[in-house]
């Protein structure tokens, strides 16, 4: 999980969006009792009737009672059934770059923790996910999955709950019973003072609100529908409009009376909007998740839908509750919620053009994605990771319907960036399997496609499957010498020199990592996979215990990455330079290095960098004598790394800890390195590197952490504003705290609206007063 902001990755962290919530008390106190004695409980019901509201408040309330974590996997946008086991993954935080299937690492993870899994909408994926909770369930005895879906997943030992509507009220009474107004009143009292400034429950309008709670069945989302369109209307007449439509509804296809209720609710939204409002939805639902306004505009316009009519149109959707603002890491965001989103794509198939904006929304992610390729080994490098954090979900559903037909050169130039953007974020395996099925199905034999074979075999690399990897790579470097593109060439050659690296033959990884070198061209330093070949290089000559011969080629990485802007690679150098003047014996230089590259991997949210960082410090601290902080440092970087699966530097890698562990177990002995090492494997990640980085540690007992209203700023923004009141620049902090610009550029505009101020001079006199 990412452990800063600066790049905010779609993880496990329970939606904010539905932890808003009305009554249900009964409800939530009868779930949290059965989470406790029964190992999946599954929530059923209608679409609307708030399943997953229900859900996230239940896993809210039983953090505590789950020591390994709380997650939540939303799988409405999830189209692949094959990739089931690998969103759970991501939710958790469990990044796979070796070739063990997704559910056995799902499996070997939970094991000896105690956690709760939401799983939120499988009633497509029902199968799936009776399969995978049912094999959770069998190999880890602390699990306790959550789900909610439509209809039972029908696993031995399920406990099913049918989410009921909210509690509706008597029509006709003048006064709520016991003075206390029924949950289906409430709702609609506290949507409507939402959207509309002043609004309240009186005698005078309480009457049609009871009648119109009653008649929309208690069913939370249609009361929401209901409430948002008193911005133009009053309650009498929202009654008086829907009228005796919930029992006309339209293509209803279940005689569930809740379900016509929720569908004739939408059929009346849905008729109040505008013409354009009504095209806007349905093309809008295309994104499988939340979407940028950009992309709104290119995909959803046309000639009947100008693009500079999209935002006015999305305003309107957003005002009656159709579409909701989903932030992400400071940038607006959009969603629409599961049925709606639903009742969308029917009206578009309904409109025949279904298909068609499709490859429209590819098209325009395709030509993203070109982009992306060509910065992301630039300074836009953290930008293009964060929006591709967001832009997963989207892209994901997409594949599996555009990648038999999109145009060949649309689909091989998108997968080429995908595969370094899936790289970059630690997803060799869903990396594998989108390479495996385009390989499968398309012709890759031709002018232009040696590109995409040297990803996807340095993917196969990755995940230790060498022999099919040096096939492959074989078939990609004839074709790119016989299209003459040096540069592609050379990036093949230099996986040729990571894959001899991965087998263990560092002389024949050096060999083909220099020859990769000398054969590239201008193009190729623009290339983020090429400028790891210094580093890799740095790597092989460690290992052949030529430690200055590291530093220099190491060094270089590094300091080729500081160039160009990026941080990714940058960072990988700063850690091989440090762990070579580690072996070397100039442990404050090597220390130096490794708290840099720990510093960058944190703000990057890289969890493999992390991981390999507290590593690579924990060896410096045991040389240096401070054994008991070193083995805690190891325990924790030991727990991380059953998240990331992988070495990364081949099968030499486990000589580095064999350096530090037997010197630390003589000089600690048995009974005090197991204290220690299990103290660091109960450590919050972010806590053990805190630790490793020297910083002081943040307060666990909420009785000694600092008021609330003390200080609104994080420690980073605190650390930001102080070197704001020393009079330096955005481009001056972000190289005294090696983080990217635009990082320092989004501290400072988070410090300015929480602190209310408008200049940085109101920082520096605020920073000023908090120290007298």
């Amino acid at each position: 999980m990412a452990l800063n902001v600066t790049l905010e990755r779609q993880t496990g962290r329970l939606p904010a969006e539905f932890t808003s919530f009305v009554g249900r008390k009964a409800e939530l106190h009868q779930v949290r009792r059965l989470i406790d004695g029964h190992r999946l409980v599954t929530l059923t019901g209608p679409g609307g009737v708030g399943k997953t509201r229900l859900a996230v408040r239940t896993a809210t309330r039983a953090r505590d009672a789950f020591d390994g974590g709380v997650y939540f996997v939303a799988l409405s946008g999830l189209t692949e059934p094959s990739l089931l086991a690998q969103a759970v993954c991501d939710a958790l935080g469990l990044v796979e770059q070796g070739g063990e299937p997704a559910a056995s690492r799902l499996a070997d993870h939970l094991a000896d923790r105690r956690v709760l899994i939401v799983l939120d909408t499988c009633e497509h994926l029902l199968d799936e996910c009776a399969a995978l909770t049912e094999a959770l369930l069998r190999s880890a005895p602390g699990l306790r999955v959550l789900a909610t879906s439509r209809q039972p997943l029908d696993v031995l030992g399920e406990h099913t709950i049918a989410v009921a509507p909210l509690g509706r009220p008597e029509p006709g009474r003048a006064d709520a019973a016991d003075g206390e107004e029924c949950d289906s009143v409430k709702l609609f009292a506290e949507r409507a003072a939402a959207a509309v400034q002043g609004w309240t429950l009186t005698r005078g309008n309480r009457d049609a609100v009871v009648r119109l709670c009653d008649r929309l069945d208690g069913i939370p989302l249609a009361i929401e529908l209901a409430a948002v369109q008193l911005r133009t209307f009053s309650a009498d007449q929202v009654l008086k409009r829907l009228g005796t439509r919930l029992f006309q509804a339209r293509g209803v296809r279940t005689s569930v009376p809740r379900h016509q209720t929720l569908r004739a609710a939408i059929d009346w939204s849905h008729a109040l909007c505008s013409a354009g409002e009504r095209l806007l939805w349905a093309r809008l639902s295309v994104f499988a998740g939340d979407f940028e306004l950009d992309a709104a505009e290119h995909v959803c316009s046309g000639d009947d839908l100008p693009a500079e009519h999209v935002v006015e149109l999305l305003t309107g959707l957003v005002d009656k509750s159709i579409v909701q603002r989903a932030d992400r890491g400071g940038q607006v965001r959009y969603r629409m919620l599961d049925s709606l989103r639903e009742y969308g794509v029917e009206r578009l198939a309904a409109q025949g053009g279904e298909t068609l904006l499709r490859k429209r929304c590819f098209d325009w992610y395709a030509g993203r994605l070109r982009t992306a390729r060509a910065e992301l080994a630039g300074a836009g490098q953290v930008g293009w990771l964060a929006w591709f954090g967001s832009e997963r979900a989207n892209i994901r559903a997409l594949l599996g319907y555009v990648l038999p037909t999109a145009e060949t050169a649309t689909i091989r130039d998108a997968m080429e960036a995908l595969g370094r953007l899936w790289m970059l974020h630690g997803m060799a395996g869903e990396c594998r399997h989108w390479m495996d099925r385009l390989l499968e199905t398309r012709d890759t034999t031709g002018e232009g496609w040696s590109g995409f074979l040297g990803v996807a075999a340095l993917t196969m690399v990755l995940q230790d499957d060498l022999g099919a990897a040096g096939e492959l790579l074989d078939r990609a470097l004839v074709q790119a010498r016989a299209e003459g593109d040096d540069d592609t060439a050379a990036l093949i050659v230099s996986c040729q020199g990571v894959a001899a690296l991965f087998a263990g033959d560092v002389d024949l990884a050096l060999r083909l990592l220099g020859a990769a070198d000398e054969v590239s061209g201008d193009d190729a330093a623009g290339d983020v996979l090429f400028l790891l070949v210094e580093v890799f290089r740095g790597v092989a000559y460690l290992f052949k215990g030529d430690y200055p011969a590291a530093v220099a080629h190491a060094g270089q990485g590094a300091r080729t990455g500081e160039e160009h802007g990026e941080l990714w690679v940058r960072s990988y150098g700063m850690l091989v330079c440090g762990l070579a003047l580690w072996l070397a014996g100039d442990l404050a230089a090597s220390l130096e290095r490794l708290c840099r590259s720990l510093r960058i991997k944190r703000d990057l949210g890289d969890e493999l960098g992390m991981t390999l960082g507290l590593e690579a410090i924990a060896g410096c601290l045991c040389s240096g004598g401070e054994y008991v902080r070193a083995v805690r440092l190891l325990g924790a970087a030991d727990r991380m790394r059953e998240s990331t699966q992988t070495a990364w530097f081949g099968p030499h890698h486990a000589m580095l800890r064999e350096i530090h562990t037997g010197k630390a177990m003589e000089a600690l002995g048995e009974r005090r390195y197991r204290a220690a090492f299990e103290e660091g494997g109960r450590l919050a990640p972010a806590h053990a590197i805190r630790d490793a980085l020297g910083e002081p540690p943040v307060p666990e007992d909420p009785a000694d952490a600092p008021a609330a209203d003390a200080c609104p700023l994080t420690e980073r923004e605190l650390q930001v504003a102080a070197l704001v009141a020393e009079g330096l620049s955005n481009r001056d902090i972000a190289e005294r705290l090696t983080i990217a610009k635009r990082t320092a550029d989004s501290h400072i505009e988070h410090i300015l609206s929480k602190l209310g101020f408008s200049s940085r001079a109101q920082i520096a006199v605020w920073i000023t007063e908090q120290e007298s």
